[in-house]
């Protein structure tokens, strides 16, 4: 016989009544568990008892089938959390109260104002019109009660009570004649008070605002930021004006961004909490934001083969052909990584540095499962791997604090990587002077061991080195680059010169193989908004780019800039002497032009040339107040102002300063659909667009030659893998990816969606 069959047999008819109305019906998937709760107390203590127990405790709890129904996508998940958790808890009641207030916290976060974040994109698309539409509606209806206001304004008339109580009628007629006997009963502001006291001794006069456009927009501004909080979203910041706010707010773009990077957090930490990510499930991230992130990639993907750039000389290119060129390729952006580390080592083996290598780990309350059995960890407190991140920047920002006030320099590079369980940790390759290391040594520890410090010893009370591990370059070993080189391959695209000797080089610690860790880690930093890689000391990395964009190639362009505008001839040396290094690949050698590691920005002999762009075409008429604006300084999106990077600025150390351009091309966006009606490179093209790079050459970075012995063993692993099970899966992987972003693409731009536009340019998608 079932529980709640047994529970039957105790209390009136009354009691089973209210038992099935109060608990059973409204909790079906729990409700045999809860009757054998009851049944066990009423057994022993009587049923006013067991009925006393269910108030008690089940008063707070919710169905999790409804919940399961709700989120369906990952119903599976939340089930097994929801199971961990009652297994787990001292007692079953406490083990649902547990786990039903996780759900219920599930469902709060899941969703936001009404949309639910586990649906498909188009789902998210439609809610970021809905509430940018809704706020260009209040806005409009503030609009149009300006006339209404000023009116009433002119005739004196005194607007109603602001505080009137609810009218009680049933009927819409008798609640308008409540309210018009409330305003009618209502004392009038400009009658006197009861007494003797004259009017004019009590009654400050003061004349009310005329409504205009400015203040309607503040009042439409002040709502929009509420809708926007209400989701929690931060507004725009109030540094920036309110016309660039309200324009922020009433953007669908705006809003569809700021919702998939909530929904993607969201749904990421639920992922968390649920045990599903972890060496031994979705290591490094869920495989619900592995999914997500791959289908925004294929969305990026459609828009970047749909558009066009040409420049003022008739060069087309698709973004997705210029977007490789840069350092959105990760093969360029791994070899400029490891060109700037390995010549910082040689630039501080010359001035006789030492290089120390440190890992810092954040506190166990920010791990949700342990390190070696992958359970659950009792400390972890339901911390984000931003807040995780956000603790260790911390403790960097107090260690840099402290070597300050002692006047320490250190420079090298951060590499910060997720844990197995999502969790970040810094690896920090780190020069100074050999009498600093052990000061540098003793501070960072001292920070990085402060939190929590009983964690920091083992059973047997001996000291670990969880939290903070160093350890020196040892050159006989190998070069500090090879200490790193791991970290960052693994951290972009898994790719690297496997070295000979070292077992597993190309697995990560917990065994799996860096081309299938990448992308994970990818996402896992794409969806939390982590900075992965950070230099320490060392120039700007924007000035060296810049140098590189005056290669051979546009020597003529130089030669024609420095004849117009006439440059010292010790700026014009200076220049040429970076530029060289710099082109050359010598980034040690460039390191020591810029003043060499520790120099401040303000005093480097090269800085980047930012100023606001200009378009001069640029005109605005408003239909609402026939003003019409002019002027030459380019806006963006939502009128705010545009710097762009035109070049860079020279200075001879004695206070002269000189600018030298590197933008030679100039480029117009366009579909890609109008390419071939005819291009012209004679003409001037339209302003630049900041989103695509303006420059048609990469970087330009060439990695060391291997030798002919590593180009044949690499030629062999090569053959093994394409042999492998593996490198099918991923071919077909691949393919469907690029079926998917084609048939993306075809479904964006449709013939039939804009045949009757002269230009089209489709909508921006993230």
């Amino acid at each position: 016989m079932s529980a709640l069959e047994q529970s039957q047999r105790f209390g009136t008819r009354e009691c089973r009544v209210w038992r099935e109305a109060n608990f059973w019906a409204p909790l079906p998937s729990i409700a045999e568990t809860l009757a054998g709760g009851f049944v066990h107390v009423a057994k022993r203590h009587g049923n006013a008892a067991g009925n006393r127990w269910l108030a008690r405790n089940a008063a707070e709890l919710v169905d999790p089938a409804s919940i399961y129904r709700r989120f369906e996508s990952m119903g599976t998940d939340l089930e097994r959390g929801y199971n961990a958790m009652v297994k787990r808890a001292p007692t079953t009641i406490e083990g649902l109260q547990q786990a039903c207030q996780w759900l219920a916290s599930v469902q709060d976060r899941l969703i936001v104002h009404g949309l639910n974040v586990t649906h498909d994109d188009e789902a998210v698309i439609n809610h970021a019109d809905a509430q940018a539409t809704a706020i260009e509606r209040e806005r409009s209806k503030l609009i149009g009660g300006i006339a209404e206001h000023n009116r009433r304004l002119r005739l004196g008339l005194l607007p109603p009570p602001l505080h009137l109580k609810t009218p009680k009628a049933r009927t819409l007629s008798g609640q308008a004649r409540e309210i018009a006997l409330q305003i009618a009963d209502s004392r009038n502001p400009l009658s006197p008070p009861l007494g003797v006291i004259p009017l004019m001794a009590v009654f400050n006069w003061y004349r009310a605002p005329v409504m205009s456009l400015s203040v309607v927009n503040e009042m439409a501004l002040e709502k929009a930021r509420h809708r926007a909080r209400l989701h929690g979203i931060n507004p725009p910041s109030l540094k920036l004006k309110s016309s660039v706010q309200l324009a922020k707010l009433t953007d669908p773009i705006w809003w569809r961004r700021q919702l998939r990077r909530l929904g993607g957090r969201r749904l990421e930490q639920v992922q968390r909490e649920a045990h599903r990510v972890h060496k031994r499930a979705g290591i490094y991230c869920s495989n619900v934001t592995l999914d997500r992130r791959r289908s925004q990639k294929n969305r990026n993907r459609a828009l970047l083969e749909a558009l066009e750039a040409i420049n003022q000389e008739g060069q087309v290119y698709t973004l997705a052909e210029l977007a490789e060129l840069g350092l959105s390729n990760p093969d360029h952006r791994r070899a400029e990584l490891m060109l700037r580390i390995r010549d910082t080592e040689v630039e501080s083996r010359r001035l006789g540095h030492v290089g120390m290598f440190y890992t810092i780990t954040a506190p166990s309350r920010f791990h949700p499962v342990l390190s070696r059995s992958s359970a659950r960890n009792p400390k972890y407190d339901g911390s984000t791997p931003r807040e995780a991140q956000a603790y260790l920047q911390q403790v960097w920002a107090r260690t840099r604090a402290k070597l300050a006030r002692e006047n320490i320099g250190v420079y090298g590079i951060r590499v910060v990587e997720p844990h197995h369980d999502g969790t970040p940790h810094w690896h920090l390759l780190i020069w100074t002077a050999p009498e600093h290391a052990d000061t540098v040594n003793e501070i960072l520890r001292c920070h990085a061991e402060a939190d929590t410090h009983e964690e920091l010893y083992d059973r047997r009370g001996e000291k670990t080195t969880a939290r903070f591990k160093v350890e020196k370059i040892d050159y006989r070993r190998g070069t500090a680059a090879g200490y790193v080189a791991k970290y960052i391959s693994k951290n972009i695209n898994g790719e690297q010169f496997t070295r000979d000797g070292v077992q597993d080089d190309d697995k990560d610690r917990y065994g799996h193989d860096l081309n299938s860790s990448a992308p994970r880690i990818e996402s896992w930093a794409a969806v939390w908004g982590i900075r992965q890689f950070q230099f320490v000391g060392l120039p700007s990395v924007t000035v060296w780019r810049e140098v590189r964009r005056l290669n051979e190639k546009h020597i003529d362009e130089l030669t024609a800039w420095e004849a117009a505008t006439r440059p010292e001839k010790r700026i014009a040396g200076r220049l040429e002497k970076i530029r060289a290094a710099a082109n050359s690949g010598q980034w040690d050698q460039f390191l020591r032009l810029m003043g060499g590691p520790n120099l401040p920005r303000k005093q480097r002999p090269v800085k980047p040339w930012t100023m606001p762009r200009v378009d001069l075409d640029r005109l605005e008429f408003s239909h609402a107040t026939g003003e019409v604006h002019e002027g030459v300084e380019a806006k963006g999106r939502h009128g705010e102002s545009k710097l762009g990077t035109f070049g860079i600025v020279v200075s001879d150390g004695r206070g002269n300063e000189h600018e030298y351009l590197t933008r030679f091309y100039r480029w117009q966006v366009r579909s890609k659909s109008r390419g071939h009606q005819g291009v012209s490179g004679g003409g001037e093209a339209a302003s630049p667009w900041t989103r695509v790079t303006n420059c048609t050459q990469g970087p330009d970075i060439q990695p060391r030659e291997p030798s002919p012995e590593e180009i044949k063993a690499q030629r062999e692993r090569l053959k093994e893998w394409k042999r492998s099970e593996i490198y099918r899966a991923e071919a077909e992987d691949a393919f469907r990816e690029g079926q998917e972003a084609i048939e993306a693409a075809r479904k964006l731009f449709a013939p039939s969606n804009h045949t009757q536009q002269e230009e089209y340019f489709p909508p921006e998608l993230c």
